[in-house]
């Protein structure tokens, strides 16, 4: 009888740990593709940006009202890359939903500004599946 039940238990706890590590490789890519959306914002590659937005995003910088879909954000993301600042980020850390279809992550972003100054903030990005990529759906930084 103890078998009867052992069997299942272990099939489960197998199922449990194989979501477990999925979740950890998915929360690794979203740092990989934070990486790459920092390094083309440096690179100044608008088209590259955009590639990494979802059909339905938001774009919350501050002082401004949310910025919806991305003919929106191409435009204001345009006008962000004509300043001067430099900008790069990093993930500190990203969570993926057991579902595997939305994740978020946060890290801290640094500004180099034209005048040689430096501002150091933070974002937060939520991320979800469109056809089996990952995807920005909002994107907030301060």
């Amino acid at each position: 009888m103890r078998i009867f039940y052992a069997v299942p238990t272990l099939f489960l706890l197998a199922a449990v740990c194989a979501a477990s590590a999925d979740q950890g490789a998915q929360a690794a890519r979203i740092a990989e593709l934070e990486a790459e959306w920092s390094a083309r914002y440096g690179e100044r590659d608008l088209d590259g940006i955009m590639a990494l937005m979802a059909e339905k995003s938001v774009l919350i910088v501050p002082g401004a009202p949310p910025i919806e879909g991305v003919d929106a954000i191409r435009e204001a993301t345009r006008a962000m890359l004509e300043g001067t600042d430099e900008v790069s980020w990093q993930s500190d850390f990203a969570f993926v939903s057991s579902a595997g279809d939305m994740a978020y992550d946060y890290g801290k972003a640094t500004t180099r500004r034209g005048d040689g100054s430096v501002v150091e903030g933070y974002y937060l990005v939520v991320w979800v599946k469109e056809n089996g990529e990952w995807k920005v759906a909002a994107d907030m930084f301060n």
